[in-house]
């Protein structure tokens, strides 16, 4: 006996999108919508998605589409707005229905749901509407009254109560209600009305069927809708054991963390006392080497001291010595000299001396001089240089390096170097201006020059920068390449005649940016916010304002010497040319309104004027190629221009050298002076000679021979007593010094040696140790190992105090209940604490807490364990009838089933355990435990410990959280009793060749590797295997309803494929709503039942019904075009024309 089910038999759609009023019938099975994009098949599936889901959400409308700009919304289709920015029902009050009508084919009895709403011209939002529903069918008047307006929420009102009290009202529970809220809607809607099924599972399997979407892979899809997770609360079963399991837990792991933060302090303690002990040790070590080694270093320092002293005494009586016979040749000396300077030879002797100093004094006066005239001579030997002086100076000049130096010469001279000095800097100051302008122009022709080789035109950086930036910038908005141009490049001069004319009337606007005339506002709102100051002197020219226009050029005007190839920049060139009238006299001029000469004579605006020469001259670049003329021209120039700066920077080298030149800074007395030392020096060292030979004759006399050999021998004993004298003094005072600083250190190690004793009682054992040593060891070797062993021991001890510091800060912070503070000189409370908690309370927690965890253990095996147990083979059980119900379906020479293996995520660890064979007994102990089986007698639990830890550990609840936390917590818990996630799903595709050999194929793996008709099989079957599960009946009672929507459904299958699939749907009792564009509807409609053909004119939807056995006659050819169009009939009351 065939199986009772609900059907959609009809739906009314009033006021929604391109439609004003519609009435459809949909068949049992497939219901196919035919039409192009656009037409108005997605506006009815979202119309009964609003109905079906009791939401005016936008999230859900139009999502085949997948067009992030075509979003959607329900007062959008209320309103009827269209792409092009109208709507149907703009600017007035309206109310609309959607409709949908359900037949229960074992009872017979009609229910009818649906959405109303009415709309305010000035709503921004929907705010009025109510989802309601009524027994019986669809109103004969389809919810208008009687001048064809729909219902409002009251007239629905009335009619709802109307049918409380009709023979229509025959099925089980109220559903005659206009409901206030969207949950009472949906509590009916899926209960009473649909059949009681799962709201969540319908509502995502219907969006996902809308556009195909699985996103997580087919695998997911069939964990989700296909085995639905246990109905079982096991997690609440062992809620209470787990509570008490995690005190005990608690209470035995703080003890166990006590005594293991005491026991680290103990054995920080005694680390620290074994390292200190050591340390004092070593330091004794070290103190007996510093006494030992300070007693001898002190002995070696008196032998010093009085060694010292006994030197410093026999250089005293050695100094003492020298002094007496230096006094007695001093004596002698004076003897001599004073004989020797009362003879004529004194006299004389002292008189050269004077003379030789005045020598010398004229010798670098004359020296002076010549450097004076030499820098003189400068000024006439350069020719550039001397150019700047006047005759006069250049006389005045010659004479004086002639030898006529006189005190007016010189002024004369003074004055005309100064005048010349003057000249030369303000030369100076014009030759660096000049030099800095030409290179700078030099510089911006260079680079013309460089653009024109490289095919550019020579424009200033500013408009090539905003050039690049407007035309990235709008590039990125329309998202391909945009071309900006500059004007003057998209024409050519075809009259060379009038080229300088063009060139200077369009002046500035020939440097405009252009754009084609569609991107022209695009552009000019991005222009807007370039807004720098380099970009003040830079145009937009606005092209679609021009080519709205459509500007007419005048005969005679400069129009006619130009050419441009492109249609939008004639238009420019007629607007900015067509008006200019070209001239040849002043009297042509004046007869029109704006006119210009060839040789660039401007008339405009009742103004005569020149054109700027630089505009058709530098600045000249109209033309669509670049202007060989213009490179050569522009070549030479820079030839010029270099040749040019190249002899002003030699001319500015050479006047820079000037300024070295002689100026005559001293005062003319003074160069008088210098001018006659020459020959003042002749005649003093004439009178030198004159002296010298004089004193060589008193020399060569007796008595002043022998008084001059005995001075010197004088002379010679004194300076050799002094040296000796002044060694001894030095030698004297250096012993001195070193007595000093013997006498210090002497000082220092007695000190040092008292304050190594103080307080300090050698160990005489120790004391022996180290003797004992330095006689078969070095001192210093002894004392570096003792060091280096103090260091380690100094970082052991700091190291071992940080850390039982550390260890007790940490048990203060965690039990401050104790008191102790950290910094307890001893260890005795803490080790008092720690035998205390090993001695009485360790034992006693461990006790309750394996009594506690065995407890634990079995409500966790028989409540949660056994439980996944069970359900993972029902899993095994279902997979089994449902590829059953897939091998029905076969594509060519595959089917597709589904598979389940253990999860390959950590989740997999617990599969073994899971599906353990000690699992499967039928008696479970559930009395006492006393007497029971230990864990080391459990072979179940001696296999799986690890695995039943990590569980408990999963489904232990937390301790003092709030709401939230625990609520999170909870899921999670529920996460791990849901036995899906212990396992993988997946489907796969099973081929047979001709040998009988069997491949299996992953289909996600298809999903990415083949085409996109095998990508979509597994798919389809999948989702409507699932569906089928959903609408799934254990009994009788409640029928359900069987609908599926697709929209652009089986768009990469082919024919064979996709009349399998509807086969399919129709075999599982299944109702299908199936949108397609028009090119499949020929290979899909011998396998539907009703067919629906859309259309959009004017923007209104019309709807035809089709009938399919004419269609399939046409198709056939036994009907001509005339069968097939009385084939076709309209169904409801269409308002808007086919």
């Amino acid at each position: 006996m065939k199986q009772s089910k609900k059907i959609f038999t009809r739906m009314v759609i009033n006021n929604w999108g391109g439609i004003s009023h519609k009435v459809m019938e949909f068949h049992e099975y497939v219901n196919l919508f035919s039409g192009k994009s656009g037409s108005g098949k997605s506006t009815v599936m979202d119309a009964v998605q609003v109905v079906l889901y009791g939401s005016i959400a936008a999230t859900f409308l139009n999502k085949a589409a997948d067009d992030a700009k075509n979003r959607r919304s329900v007062l959008s289709y209320l309103r009827g707005a269209q792409k092009d920015g109208t709507a149907n029902r703009e600017n007035m009050d309206f109310c609309s229905q959607l409709v949908l009508e359900i037949l229960d084919t074992g009872s017979n009895v009609t229910t009818c749901i649906g959405a109303a709403f009415e709309v305010g011209k000035n709503d921004t939002d929907v705010r009025r509407y109510h989802f309601f529903s009524h027994s019986g069918k669809i109103p004969e008047d389809n919810y208008l009254t009687e001048d064809g307006t729909p219902y409002t929420i009251g007239q629905i009102r009335k009619l709802v109560d109307e049918r409380k009290n009709s023979d229509d009202n025959r099925g089980r529970g109220d559903v005659n209600r206009v409901y206030p809220s969207r949950e009472a809607y949906l509590n009916t809607l899926y209960d009473v009305i649909f059949g009681y099924i799962d709201p969540g599972r319908f509502m995502t399997m219907e969006k996902s069927a809308i556009a195909l979407r699985m996103t997580n892979g087919t695998g997911q899809f069939i964990k989700d809708y296909m085995f639905p997770r246990s109905k079982e609360d096991t997690v609440s079963t062992i809620s209470e054991q787990l509570g008490a399991y995690r005190e005990i837990k608690e209470r035995v792991e703080d003890l166990e963390h006590r005594i293991e933060i005491l026991s680290e302090i103990r054995a920080h303690n005694l680390e620290l006392l074994q390292v200190k002990t050591d340390k004092i040790r070593t330091e004794q070590i070290l103190r007996i080497l510093d006494i030992e080694n300070c007693r001898v270093r002190l002995e070696a320092k008196k032998l010093d001291l009085e060694g010292i002293c006994k030197r410093i005494e026999a250089l005293e009586e050695k100094q003492e010595g020298l002094e007496q016979q230096k006094k007695i040749k001093t004596d002698a000396l004076v003897e001599v000299r004073a004989e020797l300077h009362a003879s004529d030879y004194g006299v004389k002797k002292k008189e050269l001396e004077d003379l030789e100093t005045t020598i010398q004094l004229l010798a670098g006066n004359s020296r002076q001089w010549r450097e004076i005239r030499a820098g003189l001579s400068q000024w006439a030997e350069d020719e550039d240089i001397s150019g700047y002086i006047s005759n006069p100076t250049l006389q005045c000049l010659e004479d004086v390096l002639g030898g006529e130096v006189t005190s007016s010469n010189m002024e004369k001279l003074k004055k005309g170097i100064q005048a010349a000095m003057e000249l030369i800097e303000e030369e100076l100051a014009d030759l660096n201006e000049r030099i800095r302008e030409t290179a700078k122009e030099l510089k911006e022709k260079q680079e013309m020059v460089e653009d024109l080789k490289n095919d550019r035109k020579p424009y200033r950086k500013e408009l090539k920068s905003a050039r690049a930036q407007l035309q990235s910038e709008l590039s990125s908005q329309y998202g391909r390449t945009i071309h900006v141009e500059i004007f003057g490049d998209l024409f050519d001069i075809t009259d060379e005649k009038w080229k300088n004319a063009i060139e200077g009337r369009l002046g500035r606007i020939k440097h405009s940016l252009v754009t084609e005339p569609q991107y022209a506002l695009d552009a000019a709102r991005i222009f807007r916010r370039m807004k720098r100051r380099e970009y003040e002197e830079i145009d937009l020219i606005n092209t679609a304002a021009i080519k709205r226009d459509e500007p007419k050029a005048e005969e005679g005007t400069l129009y006619e010497a130009v050419r441009s190839e492109e249609a939008y920049v004639d238009l420019c060139l007629r607007r900015y040319l067509g008006r200019i009238y070209k001239c040849e006299t002043v009297e042509e001029l004046h007869q029109v309104r704006d006119g210009v000469t060839p040789d660039c004579y401007s008339y405009s605006n009742y103004i005569f004027r020149h054109l700027r020469e630089m505009d058709y001259t530098r600045y000249a670049c109209i033309g669509t190629r670049v202007s060989k003329a213009k490179l050569k021209e522009l070549e030479d120039e820079v030839f010029d221009m270099q040749k040019e700066q190249i002899e002003d920077i030699q001319m500015r080298d050479t006047l820079n050298q000037a300024q070295r030149f002689e100026r005559l800074s001293q005062s003319p007395e003074q160069i008088l002076s210098l001018a006659g030392a020459a020959d003042e020096l002749e005649r003093y060292l004439a009178k030198k000679d004159q002296l010298q030979q004089e004193l060589k004759e008193l020399e060569d006399g007796t008595r002043t021979a022998e008084l001059n050999v005995r001075r010197e021998t004088l002379e010679r004993e004194v300076e050799d007593l002094e040296r000796k004298i002044k060694s001894v003094n030095e030698e004297r005072i250096g012993r001195a010094g070193d007595k000093r600083i013997a006498e210090s250190e002497r000082k220092s190690y007695e000190e040092r040696l008292s304050l190594l004793q103080e307080g300090f009682v050698p160990n005489q054992e120790l004391l022996a140790q180290v003797k004992e040593v330095l006689m078969n060891r070095t001192e210093q070797a002894y004392r570096r190992e003792n060091t280096e062993l103090l260091a380690k021991l100094s970082a052991q001890e700091e190291s071992a105090g940080d850390q039982r510091t550390s260890a007790r800060i940490r048990f203060n912070n965690e039990y401050p209940a104790y008191g102790f503070t950290s910094l307890e000189h001893d260890n005795d409370v803490y080790d008092k604490v720690l035998d205390q908690l090993q001695q009485d309370y360790e034992p006693k927690f461990k006790a309750e807490f394996e009594k506690q965890y065995l407890l634990v253990y079995h409500s966790l095996r028989e409540n949660v364990i056994a439980t996944i147990h069970g359900e993972i083979k029902a899993a095994y059980r279902h997979r089994k009838e449902i590829n059953r119900m897939l091998s029905r379906i076969r594509f060519s020479d595959s089917t597709y089933q589904i598979d389940i293996l253990p999860a390959d995520n950590e989740n997999g660890q617990f599969y073994e355990m899971l599906m353990a064979e000690e699992l499967d007994s039928k008696v479970l102990d559930n009395d006492g435990f006393d007497g029971q089986l230990s864990f080391g007698e459990d072979t179940f639990y001696q296999k799986y410990e690890k695995q039943i830890e990590r569980l408990t550990e999963k489904f232990m609840p937390p301790k003092d959280e709030d709401g939230q936390k625990r609520s999170l917590h909870k899921q999670e818990m529920e996460k791990y009793a849901d036995y899906r996630n212990y396992l993988t799903f997946s489907m796969y595709e099973r081929v047979e060749d001709e040998h009988g050999n069997v491949k299996k194929n992953s289909v996600d793996e298809m999903a990415g590797r083949d085409s996109g008709g095998e990508g979509q099989n597994p798919k389809y079957v999948a989702l409507l295997a699932g569906f089928a599960m959903l609408y799934m009946q254990q009994s009788s009672r409640d029928p359900r309803i069987r609908l599926v929507l697709l929209d652009e459904a089986f768009s990469k299958m082919d024919k064979e494929r996709s009349e399998v699939c509807l086969r399919y749907a129709r075999e599982l009792e299944l109702q299908l709503i199936v949108c397609v564009p028009d090119e499949r509807l020929q290979s899909l409609i011998r396998n539907v039942d009703s067919v629906y053909g859309f259309r959009r004119h004017r923007n209104q939807i019309s709807m035809m019904h089709i009938d399919k056995g004419q269609y399939l006659e046409m198709m056939e050819g036994n009907a001509g075009k005339e069968d097939v169009k009385d084939g076709r009939k309209q169904t409801g009351t269409d308002t808007a024309a086919d």
